[in-house]
């Protein structure tokens, strides 16, 4: 044997012995225990339902159309509920009401008529997922109040009516109908008719009559223990991420993350945060921060997000069939300490802090608040902006007092503004183009709840040295922000009170006052513009959180 073959077969002998070697003797690939990021479930309350009716005959049946004008789509069905129950039980009385507020507000009027002059209801609903979300938390208290009844709802909505009953505590009864109801065959339709009305009828089960506080499952702390990959792989299955990759969130990191806040990991931050109503603690929300790539100084932001997030009901936005979106505007000192953009590309990607930030709100939806697509999150067709949008307001190069001491904070204290809507956006208006353009297209948006205008320091400081203030620019824009009367009274949106008297071609004002609001934001490249529909802010101060 050669000198050369023998040197060949050490050779294929090392590589033998390096490709199986054991994992003790090769590099390990790091290993992470990543925590378990979701709020934690609240007991459940029981609430049986209301005994049955088995002979409605003289009794007195309530059909209650949650949104106004047969605009839900089921006023055939309330056609065949009246007569078939007209048909079957004599005596009965049929009452078809519509309600007094919105279907997401309580309407206590509504609820004391019907304790006082109804034996049983049928609450009819729309093609929306939050409609139907309240449609079923509304019976559940209506069942409470003693008046048994039912959902009638569409098919594609079946998650939305499961999860509700769970966190509501009660079986609400229910038929579920193909939408459009013109699709239905007539006698499938028939059928569903008399299913609705043996809803009201039928004896009730042993698990509809429980009472019980149901305790939310045990979590082991640690969700899942592996490499990258495995933590990856897990959370993604879980639903646990926005579709990205997330860093684990380990014991290690968590901790880090939590040195960013003087308040204690176990501090409640949210009794009830949305969609499903979970409890959020201070290290709740540093998990899901680590999961976003935040850093400990964004702390105080993110601490701020959430108890901005429960100042308005934001139950039906996120369960809408809409495509609602968030925004948080930062302002005071801490933007600069933790280096958010408010400058060139401020609401778009690139910077740190303001994509992590942006992110990390969506992760507490997801987590936090128990968001899922499919599920409870049942926008049709979704919108962008819900990945990431927190950008600083432009301070240093606004010509007017910062947004936030318009909302009677000092220029030294450190806020945050969290915006909701955002289903709509127009611009950029850039030079030739005047405020009252822009409010053109604001008044074109279809839920005119708010709007917000972002300008550009260079349009900013064109609108100053025209002697426009801040508030100056949201008045004209309000005014400027206009429909005709006979626009008005098709969309619905405004008190048929406000419009009486006017013809149909006079043009009002589409906001309500003062729900118009400016931020500057952006670089000095050219004075531009941009308009979004996203309204009600909620500014929240950040140094309570450091």
């Amino acid at each position: 044997m050669t000198l050369t073959s023998i040197r060949a077969i050490l050779m294929a002998l090392i590589a033998c012995l390096v490709l199986t070697a054991p994992p003790a003797l090769a590099q390990r690939a790091p290993t992470y225990a990543a925590l378990d990021p979701r709020g934690d479930l609240p007991n459940i309350q029981r609430i049986p339902l209301s005994p049955r009716i088995a002979d409605l005959s003289d009794k007195r049946i309530y059909i209650v159309q949650s949104w106004d004008g047969g605009r839900g789509g089921f006023d055939p069905i309330a056609a065949d509920l009246t007569a078939r129950l007209t048909v079957r039980f004599p005596g009965v009385k049929v009452t078809l009401k519509e309600r007094n507020v919105r279907y997401s507000e309580d309407d206590p009027r509504l609820w004391a008529e019907m304790q006082a002059g109804a034996d049983a209801f049928v609450y009819l609903v729309a093609p929306s997922s939050s409609t139907t979300s309240y449609a079923f938390k509304w019976s559940a208290k209506l069942e409470k109040m003693g008046l048994p009844g039912t959902v009638v709802f569409y098919d594609t909505l079946l998650s939305v009516r499961d999860t509700t009953n769970i966190r509501e505590g009660a079986p609400v009864r229910s038929t579920a109908f193909a939408y459009p109801i013109s699709t239905i065959p007539a006698a499938r339709r028939a059928a569903q008719v008399e299913e609705v009305i043996e809803n009201l009828r039928r004896p009730l089960t042993p698990e509809e009559t429980r009472k019980d506080i149901v305790p939310p499952p045990v979590r082991p702390k640690v969700a899942v223990t592996g490499d990258l990959a495995r933590v990856q792989a897990y959370f993604h299955d879980q639903g646990w991420t926005d579709g990205l990759p997330v860093i684990p969130p380990t014991e290690a990191a968590v901790a880090a993350m939590l040195k960013g806040t003087s308040h204690k990991p176990d501090e409640l931050v949210s009794d009830a945060f949305m969609p499903e109503s979970l409890k959020v603690t201070v290290r709740h929300v540093a998990i899901n921060a680590v999961m976003a790539g935040c850093e400990p100084k964004h702390m105080p932001v993110l601490l701020a997000a959430v108890e901005a997030a429960g100042k308005w009901n934001l139950n039906s936005m996120l369960r809408s069939t809409n495509s609602f979106a968030f925004m948080q505007v930062v302002n005071g000192p801490i933007a600069k300490e933790i280096g958010m953009n408010g400058g060139v590309n401020a609401v778009g990607p690139g910077n740190h802090a303001n994509a992590t930030i942006g992110r990390a709100f969506r992760m507490f939806i997801i987590n936090l608040g128990g968001g899922q697509p499919g599920l409870n999150i049942m926008a049709v067709i979704g919108n962008n902006a819900n990945y990431s949008m927190a950008f600083a307001e432009n301070e240093e190069e606004s010509p007017w007092p910062s947004f936030a001491e318009g909302k009677g904070f000092k220029k030294t204290d450190s806020t945050l503004t969290l915006f909701s809507g955002g289903w709509a956006h127009s611009g950029n208006f850039s030079e030739g183009t005047t405020l009252a353009d822009a409010a053109l297209d604001m008044a074109r948006y279809q839920i005119p709840s708010g709007a917000l205008l972002i300008i550009s320091p260079k349009r900013a400081e064109d609108l100053h040295r025209q002697g426009l203030t801040r508030e100056a620019v949201k008045e004209t824009l309000w005014r400027e922000s206009t429909k005709t009367v006979r626009e008005l009274r098709r969309t619905g949106f405004r008190d048929n009170a406000d419009l009486a008297g006017k013809a149909d071609t006079d043009r009002l004002p589409v906001y309500a006052k003062g729900s118009i609001e400016v931020v500057v934001a952006g670089g000095d490249g050219a004075p531009m513009m941009q308009a979004w529909s996203f309204y009600r802010p909620q500014t929240i101060s950040v140094d309570k959180w450091r």
